[in-house]
């Protein structure tokens, strides 16, 4: 079922992920409106290398902001910007969405690059968390993330982010999507599965008393169950041996009748 509604669950999601993250004074009022059913993501590049987190808060005298939802910084801190509405999609066409009309269905992140600077490694690990993020939390997968230039390259021209293979990037983060189960867990849901892994830990490693009267004895589950198993296989032996034994001494007694 799609969320609808302001994610305001943005800043939890972005540190459950492990990622460094900054909340912009303001972020959950801040917006043109309330989200409609979220589709997805869509990816953008600033245009400077340097462009602050208060340029995508309030924007320009042409443009007021937000101008999108998320500020991704060069060493990978991410901003939370806003909850609502932010004009970052404009014009475009994309299967899924309706046409010209992304801003209201779309999360937008603007990461500080000119575009042809090239993506560091810690920028491009930061940007491939944020969507893993937010895609955990909408329940999708990772071809709910677009390039604005997909979106808008056609109607406007526009080709960020610069130098990012989406291909490879919805790969990037197909990949983080996988290795995370456990953040894909609500908050009480996580609490509870690392509840149940203590008592099981604690059930596996104690040393419990035996209930033999007068012994000190005290061992594991497991070394209870595997002195209990040697000492079948003890019995099994012995049992065994005095069967043979018996069988002997009949045919002994046998032979001299």
């Amino acid at each position: 079922m799609a969320w609808t509604g302001d994610p305001g669950w943005l800043a939890d999601a972005l540190r459950d992920e492990g990622l460094r993250v900054v909340e912009f004074p303001g972020w959950r009022e801040r917006g043109h409106g309330d989200f409609r059913s979220i589709w997805g993501i869509i990816a953008h590049h600033t245009g400077g290398s340097n462009t602050p987190p208060a340029e995508i808060a309030f924007g320009f005298p042409q443009l007021a902001g937000p101008l999108s939802q998320l500020h991704l910084a060069r060493d990978g801190t991410v901003t939370v910007i806003a909850a609502g509405i932010a004009w970052h999609a404009g014009r475009g066409r994309w299967p899924g969405l309706p046409e010209d009309d992304a801003n209201f269905h779309t999360i937008g992140i603007e990461a500080a690059n000119n575009g042809t600077e090239g993506w560091s490694p810690v920028q491009y690990d930061a940007y491939v968390g944020c969507c893993a993020a937010i895609l955990r939390r909408l329940g999708h997968g990772a071809d709910r993330v677009l390039g604005h230039k997909e979106w808008a390259g056609a109607k406007q021209g526009k080709w960020d982010p610069g130098g990012m293979d989406m291909d490879r990037f919805r790969g990037d983060v197909a990949e983080r999507l996988k290795g995370g189960a456990l953040m894909a867990l609500s908050d009480l849901e996580q609490r509870e599965l690392l509840d149940k892994l203590r008592r099981v830990h604690f059930e596996l490693t104690y040393g419990f008393q035996s209930r033999i009267a007068d012994s000190d004895y005290r061992d594991t589950l497991a070394g209870y169950v595997l002195n209990s198993d040697a000492a079948d296989y003890r019995s099994e032996q012995r049992l065994k041996a005095l069967e043979l034994k018996v069988d002997r001494l009949l045919e002994a007694k046998e032979g001299k009748i």
